[in-house]
This record gives structure tokens, C-alpha cells and sequence, in this order.
């Protein structure tokens, strides 16, 4: 029985050291770090900047059109993207 649960939670730290590897290969290609929160909006305060629902920002981030990274459950976007939107 022992041995059971041993490969279970062998099995599952594979799958979660697989998770933050791929996390990290994410943060890396967007090549933003959400660990300094200066750097970043949350969606809710990104949405309020612009004057719009945070779906629509929502929307807009799993179209492509706003670069954002999701840690955990919350996104995180670059303080940088509220300035390249006012450029345009």
C-alpha cells in the first residue's frame, strides 16, 4: 500500500514540476517578470484605466492584442502596454 502512494505523489511532483516549468518557459518568452508588482496592472485596474470592463480586457489578451501574463488565477500586464495603447 505504501508503495502505492508513493508513485502517486511521485507522479503528481512530476506533473507540478512540469507546470512551473512551463510557467516559467511562458514568463520567459514574454520576457516580463511578475514578481515586482510596480511593473505591472492588475486587470481590474488596466480595465478601469482605460474605462472599460475587465472582460473586454479579457477578451483582448487571449486575442493577442494586449500582452499579459497569468499568474495563478490573475492576469498581470505590463505597465509598458497602458503607454504603447496611448501611443497609438
Amino acid at each position: 500500500m505504501a508503495d502505492k502512494r508513493d508513485l502517486y505523489w511521485q507522479a503528481r511532483l512530476r506533473d507540478v514540476e512540469r507546470r512551473i516549468e512551463r510557467l516559467e518557459a511562458k514568463l520567459m518568452a514574454k520576457e516580463v517578470s511578475p514578481n515586482n508588482d510596480s511593473d505591472f496592472y492588475s486587470l481590474e485596474e488596466f480595465a478601469h484605466a482605460l474605462g472599460v470592463h475587465r472582460i473586454t480586457i479579457t477578451r483582448k489578451i487571449k486575442a493577442g492584442q494586449i500582452k499579459a501574463v497569468k499568474v495563478g488565477r490573475y492576469w498581470r500586464i505590463p505597465k509598458t502596454e497602458l503607454e504603447e495603447i496611448f501611443e497609438q
